[in-house]
């Protein structure tokens, strides 16, 4: 299965919103097969991203919370896809560092010290 960064940040996102009982239901429209919803949850446990709880709930890790912060902003996440995309390969912590830079421009545009 090819790792789809767009169902990895909706993901993120739907589970921030949710009670502990409903991760035991994951459903993100438009992102076609159940399986590959599934897939990513997967993929997101291993890389750190979400752990299963002492009551084997999957939350959000401190890591999640973090990569979803740099990404949550619309702009913030097509500006990131699209420098990703101009290089041939990247890496989900190189996708954080882009988006930290995009939101630190962000910030300078608007006036706000950054040191």
């Amino acid at each position: 299965m090819k790792r789809d960064m767009d169902l990895i940040r909706e993901i993120l996102l739907w589970m921030e919103n949710q009670d502990d009982d409903a991760f035991f239901f994951i459903h993100i429209p438009d992102f076609g097969r159940h399986e590959d919803t599934i897939g990513h949850v997967l993929m997101l446990k291993s890389a750190g991203f979400l752990y299963e709880s002492q009551k084997g709930v999957l939350r959000m890790s401190w890591e999640g919370h973090e990569f979803l912060d740099k990404v949550r902003d619309e702009e913030i996440w097509r500006k990131t896809k699209e420098g990703a995309n101009k290089m041939e390969s990247w890496s989900v912590k190189l996708l954080g560092e882009l988006a930290t830079g995009y939101i630190k421009l962000k910030a300078a545009e608007l006036g706000l010290p950054l040191s």
